[in-house]
């Protein structure tokens, strides 16, 4: 909800704030009042028509009264009041607000602060600012423009104090777009617009191209009826006329913005953003000749003239960390994932570059370097002696027949040997895997034994070794 910044006094009910347009219950005549906002402070009161005097800090916490019951319906709010201010307000100014406020009994609670802070907090909700170095808010209003640094990692503190440019505001901007209508309409000879009679006209025109400035924010071309004394016209206005008008002011305000950055020492390169509110932030030229020139990014809402009336909460949730938001956990689970699968590709890698013979037995190769001197003894072919040999070694044939699969081991039942001598040699397992007979038949009784008599006396259970104690030779 809006008002107009115009009081009602009425001696028989409370005021009213707004003009009728606005306000359903302005029925009535009354004493009129305006001007009062910028005067809040002054130590000279307002005279009114009738010859009264008002303080203008009493009239703005009667108009805020009013708004407030409009809102609640006459009832006692049921939530906290908070009232904001201009920035650029003096400390003076503010504390007679306050006390002002403290007359009306559903504002003596409430929390005043400055319209800065209010609608940075608002863009931090909608559409969003930085959270880390230095915006310039530039307020556009009806009566000057306003730009204040704030430091957005402390919560939007003021660096420095509100810069006030008084010649560029809404009020200038609808006089320089009266201005041009009015030059075209000097040019016709039927148009006179030099006689008091044509005042009201001009006043009527005045809200035109008030309307007229708000319709080409959102378009290109509009065009209004013009009714002057003895003419009457259709208007057409561009809103490249309007850019043409209103750049020169808009060039001061810019020059302005950079000013203020100078003396706070705050370097191009330290702003991260502008943001335009108020009623003046809805002119495209504004938010482009922003941008343009001072290299930032130029935050600004759909109704920027309401981004103060948002409620600036001293309790406001702390922003979220980066690494809760859904970027920051996204950013998280993709880079766990990379790692898991650099961590499964690496363990891969590393059991295939692993050498092999870590899994065989050592062994294996000590075994096989002992036997070479044994096929010695086999390839000689000497005389069947005369000892006959143990009947152990003249019943092998039978065991052959199992001992397909390993060599014939002797039964024997002393101890083995020594384990460097018990491995058995490989040329056994050679005559043992080629037999011409098949394993299935029994050899003839006079087929010669597979293992020969050797000459010399053998260790028992271990073919061809020579024993310690060889018996004498006849």
């Amino acid at each position: 909800m809006t008002r107009s910044p115009v009081l009602t006094l009425y001696p028989h009910r409370p005021a009213e704030v707004g003009v009728p347009s606005e306000n359903p219950n302005l029925v009535e005549r009354g004493l009129i009042l305006t001007d009062f906002v910028d005067r809040v402070g002054d130590p000279v009161a307002i005279v009114a028509s009738d010859g009264s005097s008002h303080r203008a800090e009493a009239l703005l916490a009667e108009a805020l009264r009013s708004l407030l019951d409009a809102l609640t319906g006459g009832r006692p709010p049921a939530e906290a009041v908070a009232v904001t201010h201009p920035a650029h307000w003096r400390p003076a100014a503010v504390d007679a607000l306050r006390g002002a406020l403290a007359t009306q009994p559903d504002l003596r609670g409430a929390r005043l602060s400055s319209d800065a802070v209010a609608s940075l907090t608002a863009l931090q909700a909608d559409p969003g600012v930085p959270s880390r170095g230095i915006i310039a808010l530039c307020d556009v209003g009806g009566t000057g423009a306003s730009v204040t640094l704030a430091d957005a990692a402390r919560g939007f503190q003021p660096v420095g104090p509100t810069v006030r440019h008084p010649d560029f505001s809404g009020d200038l901007v609808d006089q320089a777009l009266l201005s041009r209508v009015v030059g075209d309409l000097a040019t016709s000879d039927a148009v006179d617009l030099t006689g008091t009679s044509a005042i009201g006209s001009l006043s009527r025109l005045r809200g035109q191209c008030r309307v007229a400035k708000e319709r080409l924010s959102t378009s290109s071309v509009t065009s209004f009826a013009v009714e002057v004394p003895g003419h009457r016209t259709e208007v057409r206005v561009t809103r490249t006329e309007l850019d043409d008008a209103i750049r020169p002011a808009l060039d001061g305000l810019i020059a302005g913005v950079r000013e203020a950055l100078q003396r706070n020492g705050i370097r191009a390169g330290d702003l991260a953003a502008v943001a335009a509110v108020g009623g003046g932030a809805r002119i495209p030229l504004l938010v482009t000749s922003l941008s343009e020139h001072l290299r930032v990014p130029v935050i600004t809402s759909a109704q920027p003239e309401l981004a103060a009336d948002r409620d600036d909460d001293a309790e406001t949730e702390a922003p979220v960390p980066w690494y809760r938001r859904p970027v920051g956990m996204v950013a998280i689970g993709a880079l766990a994932l990379l790692l898991v699968v650099c961590a499964a590709l690496f363990y891969l890698l590393r059991n295939d570059e692993s050498p092999t013979p870590a899994t065989t037995p050592p062994p294996t190769t000590t075994a096989e370097s002992a036997p070479p001197p044994a096929p010695e003894p086999s390839s000689e072919a000497p005389p069947v002696p005369a000892q006959d040999d143990p009947p152990v070694v003249q019943q092998a044939p039978p065991p052959v027949v199992t001992v397909t699969q390993q060599p014939p081991p002797p039964a024997n039942s002393e101890a083995p040997p020594p384990p460097a001598t018990t491995t058995e040699p490989p040329p056994t397992m050679t005559v043992t895997e080629t037999p011409p007979p098949p394993s299935t038949q029994a050899p003839p009784s006079t087929q010669a034994p597979i293992i020969p008599t050797l000459p010399y006396q053998t260790i028992p259970g271990l073919p061809f070794v020579p024993a310690p104690i060889q018996p004498a030779q006849p």
